[in-house]
């Protein structure tokens, strides 16, 4: 059984998902709740709008982070068939010069 893997497209797959971690993370998500505490100040509605907001903005985040983990997993993974492709490669030229 063989098979063949793309590890370009590892590579492309990895700058994509940081640019899509770092769009997360840039997300605003607290700052279209904010005209509701100014509209209602000292309500419970406004309170609210900064506990959702708050969470959203939490929630966001880690996706970036798990998006930036899966971005670096790709990365590697296409390291490791470099390496592995590399060592193979020596070990045939190797058997080719005896």
């Amino acid at each position: 059984m063989s098979f063949t893997v793309d590890i370009a497209a590892l590579d492309t797959a990895a700058t994509e998902l940081d640019t899509v971690a770092a769009n997360l993370r840039a997300a605003d998500v607290a700052g279209p709740f904010a005209p509701i505490g100014e509209a209602l100040p000292g309500t419970q509605t406004a309170e609210a709008a900064v506990w959702v907001s708050t969470r959203i903005g939490a929630a966001v985040q880690v996706m970036g982070d798990h998006v930036a983990a899966m971005s670096a997993s790709a990365s590697g993974t296409a390291a490791s068939y470099r390496t592995s492709d590399a060592a193979a490669g020596r070990r045939f030229s190797s058997v080719g010069a005896s």
